[in-house]
Order: structure tokens, then sequence, then C-alpha cells
């Protein structure tokens, strides 16, 4: 299992492939002989079931950014898995958009609370990807996490399908106002791209 590690944290980050470019995130418990695990974003189920059932682990919290299919798709076949297993599982999603079987509608300033993996989030609105996007952030002092969906990636933002530009400004300017050291876990592995656009604009 390839981690990221987060030192000092109260979680290890691992992410798990999907599609052509996808990052869903796994958030695991640093607690000796936890299993819980949250997932940030499953929009393929089949891949997530391999990980938890190669790694033992227990799913019992799904975060979802925004609506789009690649990052909600999974989330019906997860619950009837958690379901089968008899593990408790709560979907968290944003308060503005439609996600299915959707247990607690978030917007700014909400918390999200999971003990089992001795973390909680902030919830922050990023309105400009979709209407209703919202990140994560796990204010940790020594290193806080961030887990912002499709509005940043490494050297770029993400596309404008429902919002305005003014909108994703204001959402990128509250990203920039986090602490310098925050981890950022975005849902896309477009970086050579986003350079190779930053390179032809320059």
């Amino acid at each position: 299992m390839s981690s990221i590690k987060t030192s000092r944290s109260a979680v290890s980050i691992t992410p798990i492939k999907a599609f052509s470019d996808n990052y869903i995130w796994a958030i695991i418990s640093n607690k000796t002989n936890s299993s819980k695990v949250a997932l940030v974003d499953p929009g393929d189920a089949d891949v997530c079931i391999d990980f938890l059932e190669s790694n033992q682990l227990i799913l019992n919290a799904i975060l979802i950014t925004h609506h789009h299919p690649d990052h909600t798709g999974g989330i019906q076949k997860l619950v009837a898995y958690c379901h089968k297993k008899q593990w408790p599982l709560t979907v968290y999603g944003p308060e503005n958009e439609k996600i299915p079987h959707c247990d607690v509608k978030l917007a700014e300033n909400n918390v999200v609370d999971l003990p089992t993996l001795n973390i909680n989030f902030q919830v922050i609105d990023l309105p400009g990807h979709t209407a209703g996007h919202i990140a994560y952030f796990a204010n940790d002092s020594v290193e806080p996490l961030l887990f912002c969906g499709d509005t940043l990636f490494s050297g770029g933002c993400g596309r404008l399908f429902e919002g305005t530009a003014e909108q994703m400004l204001t959402s990128l300017t509250k990203l920039a106002n986090l602490p310098e050291n925050t981890k950022v876990f975005c849902a896309h592995e477009y970086t050579q791209a986003n350079l190779k656009f930053a390179l032809s604009v320059e």
C-alpha cells in the first residue's frame, strides 16, 4: 500500500487511481490496530473495493466534493457493499448539489467530525467548477490537509462548467489564504498538461 505519509498527523493518505487520471483518496487512521478508512470522491467502486479488501480496511465515511459522475459513480455500489458487510457508513456531500445516498449535506463552515479517524474537516464553499462545489480542510496546526476536488490542481484550476470566472477567483483566493504548509490533494493528475499550457501562455 503506497501511502503519502503525513508526519505527526492522525492519518495517512493513499491515492487510489481510477479511470484515466482520477485520484480517489483513502484517509486511513494512523492509530495502531485501527482499520477504519474514509474515501474522498469514489467515482469507481470496484477499485475501492479491491483496495479495501487487499488492505483489510473498513469503510465508514465517504466525502464528496461535487456531483460529477467520476466523483460520485461508485457511491451506490459502495453503500450496498457496506450494507452487506454490516458496516455503518455515512456519505457527506455539498448541500447545493444532488449527491446519491447523501446522508449529511454540507455548506461553508460546517464541520465533519470523523472520530474513528481522529480527524475533523472544515467545509469550504468553492463554486466555479460546479455551482455547489466544496472542499474539506483539516486545520492541523502541524500539517493542514486539503481535499479540493476539481477546484485546484498542480499548475492549474478546474474548468468552469457551472460557475463564473469571478466565483472561481474567489474560491482560489480562499485556498491561497490557507496556511502555506497545507498539503493539497486534488482529484486528477493534470500536472504535465497544465504546465505545457502555462509554457505556451508564457
